[in-house]
């Protein structure tokens, strides 16, 4: 029998989900744009940016297309800052679990 990883069938999924946004939008850059939102969504903040990158040079610099590139890159900014700062609660059991270890 073969071993599955939940990862796999994660990235499958998450392939399987960007397929059905350009099913769907076709070719545009909104297109583009949700697709990077997915990926930031995904936590997969590099590849959000790599596509927002991609989109900016194949559609140009119209106003439209430079307005979803910029709110793009500053949701990729704001989500990545949040994940990478831990929550307050979090430090705290963390410095808890340490302090139990030590014991």
């Amino acid at each position: 029998m073969q071993h599955i990883h939940l990862a796999e069938i994660s990235q499958a999924g998450l392939q399987l989900a960007i397929q059905e946004i350009k099913d769907e939008m076709f070719d545009t850059p909104e297109c583009d744009y949700t697709i990077a939102k997915l990926l930031c969504h995904c936590s997969q903040f590099e590849a959000a940016e790599r596509q927002l990158d991609d989109m900016l040079l194949k559609w140009g610099s119209s106003p439209d297309v430079v307005e979803l590139t910029e709110k793009g890159y500053a949701m990729v900014a704001t989500m990545s800052a949040t994940v990478a700062t831990p929550a307050p609660h979090s430090t705290t059991r963390q410095a808890a679990r340490q302090t139990m270890v030590a014991a």
